[in-house]
């Protein structure tokens, strides 16, 4: 970044065109009143310094340019990636409703879901039951969760229940 002239600090610190007119005119009227070989030095001394505080402002200027063109060209590459995306949202969701129409059509059974909720088959062996059983009881203890620990509580007890039902339904399964 450009480092600014201390005047062109002030002049660009005040606000609208008429205090830096009024600062010209208050420039001028002191010229106009010292002696022709003083006010020629002053006059000189004055446009020495705004040349360069002209080439200060020029400098900034063209950095702001520049600046505001690599925004421009990164808000067209993120609204080129944000259509991707959109696009891929539609593609997503589209494959979404198609999954939820082929499992609507399924018609699953109640033994179905309840096995599903922890991840099994219907026909998963018992001791790969009693395996899920024990990861599950190991990931969802409270203990292992101290900041929420009612909600996991609640999850426990929940993946408890679904485990104690597909044992009710594998109790009746093999009275038949």
């Amino acid at each position: 970044m450009t480092k600014r002239h201390p005047i062109a600090t002030v002049v660009l610190r005040m606000s609208g065109w008429q205090p830096r007119v009024w600062v010209a005119i208050a420039i001028v009227v002191v010229l106009a009143g010292l002696p022709l070989p003083i006010a020629g030095i002053a006059l000189w001394l004055v446009a020495m310094t705004c040349m360069s505080m002209m080439a200060t402002l020029g400098r900034m200027l063209c950095e702001h340019h520049s600046a505001r063109e690599r925004l421009e060209a990164e808000r067209d590459r993120y609204a080129a990636q944000l259509s991707r995306h959109e696009t891929h949202i539609v593609e997503l969701k589209a494959d979404l409703e198609r999954a939820r129409s082929v499992s609507a059509g399924r018609g699953d059974s109640e033994i179905d879901v309840v096995y599903r909720r922890v991840g099994l088959h219907p026909l998963a062996p018992d001791f790969l039951l009693a395996a899920a059983r024990r990861a599950f009881r190991a990931a969802l203890h409270p203990d292992r969760h101290p900041q929420h620990r009612d909600a996991a509580h609640d999850r426990f007890l929940q993946a408890e229940v679904t485990f104690k039902r597909i044992e009710e339904l594998r109790r009746f399964a093999t009275r038949r």
